[in-house]
């Protein structure tokens, strides 16, 4: 037999000294953070799988890979500031050819959208200030693949955290 000498192996005290994590950490994968009762907190879809673009006119634009997008309002949004009036209304565009409450798509191709452009209009927002409607703009060339009906009985998700429920339309590229 052959005598060949080996480094020792460490300890294990001294391997787990070498690799020290952070709090929260198992290896490479970091955990989520726990809500006060207990529950782990996840980011929303919006936040994992779209990428958030913010107009000049304060409107948020999500963007999937795939080339849906998801159209709301961005935090920075006079509406969303603190102390503001509180959103009372949406009205979507209704009143030309491009009506989308009478958006019917259908199929793959999704035939039957309407085709809008960055400066057409897609919904006005009241509040409980009064004065004129604010406008949302469509702000890219896509077609209108859906609008949030729940916006006209809730038109407080319209403001809602995290974008969970807010988005005015969702459109394909």
């Amino acid at each position: 037999m052959c005598d060949v000498e080996s480094e020792p192996e460490p300890a294990p005290a001294a391997a787990a000294a070498d690799c020290e994590e952070a709090p929260g950490d198992v290896g490479t994968t970091r955990l989520p953070d726990l809500s006060p009762d207990g529950w782990p907190i996840y980011p929303s879809v919006t936040e994992r799988y779209f990428t958030t673009y913010v107009t000049s006119n304060h409107q948020a634009l999500h963007v999937h890979s795939n080339g849906i997008c998801l159209l709301g309002l961005a935090p920075s949004h006079p509406l969303l500031a603190p102390g503001a009036a509180r959103i009372t209304g949406v009205a979507f565009r209704d009143h030309d050819a491009k009506n989308l409450l009478a958006n019917e798509v259908r199929g793959k191709r999704k035939s039957g959208a309407v085709f809008v452009l960055p400066r057409d209009l897609v919904a006005s927002v009241t509040t409980e200030a009064g004065g004129d409607p604010l406008p949302l703009w469509a702000c890219v060339r896509a077609n209108v693949i859906e609008v949030n009906r729940r916006l006209i009985e809730e038109p407080e998700l319209l403001g809602s955290a995290g974008g969970r429920g807010g988005a005015v339309s969702s459109r394909g590229g």
